[in-house]
């Protein structure tokens, strides 16, 4: 996979992810409430985690955590890392945009461009109110189909092959 240059905040950030994600899987046979509050905590800052709680076996965790303290000594990072950053900032967005939304019938243009506006100050998170509309009837009515169509047009990789990598799962994005 080519290299690709990444914030080194932002690799720590992953970094401490899977950190986080291979001691939740060592630790896979206590009780959920017991992680609850774990997850809910995890699950806000990288949004899509548990679903690679659930997916990812611990081995590729543990390779993913590797391949990022590779990347954060001096290494390269893998275009993977950089899908997997824009695609929890990009589901953070969707996320909030819902919150703001919900239970707003008319969506005018002015409503749709302040709520992109407050992202934008909010998560440092670029999109336009085309976006905003999306994120209230998603496509195929799921947000991690309509973020993955929106990482395929940013890194011009088909969202399938993109969810295969980062979930290990094909999609229908």
């Amino acid at each position: 996979m080519a290299t690709v240059r990444l914030a080194p905040s932002e690799l720590r950030a992953l970094s401490r992810k899977y950190r986080v994600l291979a001691e939740l899987r060592r630790r896979q046979r206590e009780a959920m409430a017991d992680r609850e509050a774990e997850l809910q905590s995890l699950s806000r800052e990288f949004p899509g985690v548990l679903r690679e709680l659930e997916r990812l076996p611990l081995d590729e965790i543990d390779r993913r955590s590797e391949a990022i303290e590779r990347a954060l000594a001096g290494g390269g990072g893998e275009r993977w890392m950089a899908w997997m950053i824009a695609y929890h900032s990009e589901m953070r967005a969707a996320l909030f945009v819902r919150r703001e939304l919900r239970g707003k019938r008319a969506l005018s243009d002015s409503t749709l461009r302040d709520v992109a506006a407050r992202a934008r100050r909010e998560l440092g998170v670029r999109f336009d109110f085309g976006f905003v509309r999306q994120v209230m009837s998603p496509p195929p009515g799921r947000l991690a189909a309509l973020v993955l169509r929106r990482l395929e047009l940013t890194f011009g990789d088909k969202a399938d092959g993109i969810a295969t990598t980062l979930f290990l799962e094909r999609t229908s994005a």
